[in-house]
């Protein structure tokens, strides 16, 4: 063979086995296999309903599988810390909550995780709010009838809860502190005991994530006083703000998207870039709204970490100034 000949060979070779590499190189591209979501809370229930919409819309995108996990326990706590520490390969991902990531870590003098530092946080995926409720009987028919009596009798007005340290009761209680009222604190174990009370007119008012009393509402039993975000509900457009009796009032209730920290970021990229497309779509969008949800998408993943810690930051400013409780 000649060294004209050999050179040829050679870089024949090389192409052949170039272009046989091309299939393994795109075999490899994310993503390549199933990926998992895991969900820390029941497998009931609004979040697990949004958790296998989402699935379902984003395996379509994506072309491979999205299996929900349920992984509950702790309040939310066992499900995250679990996608925390698991592989930063983008094949693992948590659905995120205000609870857990935003709310709950001011409460605990020890949390098991970095709520937002251990993660690749992707986009919001849901925003909604919390309703305030009383009885349809109740002689109170708007915030402001509310914060007249609770001025004028103290303790006379109650909430219930699911107990110190809930969504429900750290509301009321910021409820409590910007109207400079007293209030009753009636803990429950869940929200039907609590809205049976509401309804029987054993405790004044609720207020709970608007799928919950939305039933009962509609049904003409309960009458929405108002909602918690700072802009009205679609779902309940009738329905005020607090924030328009109570200036600067706000309690978002969100779901969001995250993966370990460490995560590539042109994984992360290509989640947020899809998890966008999914909130726009119209038949997606329109079973969220039906129970009380909003399809949302964050500018970028950078912005909704910066929201995660302006919220984190805004719950622990009210927990001091409070003064809750501290949970060991």
């Amino acid at each position: 063979m000649t060294h004209t000949t050999r050179r040829l060979f050679l870089t024949l070779a090389a192409a052949v086995l170039a272009a046989g590499a091309l299939p393994a190189l795109a075999q490899g591209a994310y993503p390549n296999k199933s990926l998992k979501l895991v969900v820390p809370w029941t497998a009931a229930g609004t979040v697990d309903m949004v958790a296998r919409s989402l699935a379902e819309r984003l395996g379509a995108r994506l072309g491979q599988t999205v299996v929900v996990e349920n992984r509950p326990g702790a309040t939310g706590q066992i499900g995250s810390k679990a996608v925390a520490t698991a592989e930063p390969d983008g094949y693992t991902l948590l659905l995120m909550s205000a609870t857990v990531h935003t709310v709950s870590p001011n409460l605990y003098k020890a949390f098991p995780f970095d709520p937002i530092d251990d993660f690749a946080v992707v986009s919001q995926v849901v925003s909604f709010p919390y309703l305030m409720v009383v009885s349809a009987e109740s002689p109170y028919k708007s915030v402001a009838d509310l914060v007249a009596a609770a001025r004028k009798d103290p303790g006379s007005i109650s909430y219930a809860s699911f107990g110190q340290g809930s969504a429900p009761y750290l509301i009321s209680e910021l409820f409590a502190m910007t109207t400079g009222t007293k209030l009753l604190h009636v803990p429950y174990k869940g929200a039907a005991p609590a809205i049976t009370d509401v309804l029987g007119g054993r405790v004044t008012f609720f207020i709970d994530s608007i799928p919950s009393p939305l039933g009962q509402v509609r049904g003409g039993k309960l009458r929405a006083l108002s909602v918690t975000t700072p802009q009205r509900s679609s779902t309940v457009p009738e329905v005020p703000t607090m924030a328009e009796t109570i200036p600067g009032f706000e309690a978002i209730a969100w779901l969001g998207i995250a993966a370990p920290a460490k995560t590539p970021k042109e994984v992360v990229a290509r989640l947020h870039a899809e998890l966008k497309l999914i909130a726009a779509e119209p038949e997606y969008g329109a079973k969220l709204r039906a129970v009380g949800l909003d399809p949302v998408a964050s500018e970028s993943p950078e912005q909704f970490r910066g929201w995660l810690q302006s919220q984190k930051k805004y719950w622990g400013d009210f927990v001091q100034k409070a003064k809750i409780p501290m949970v060991d």
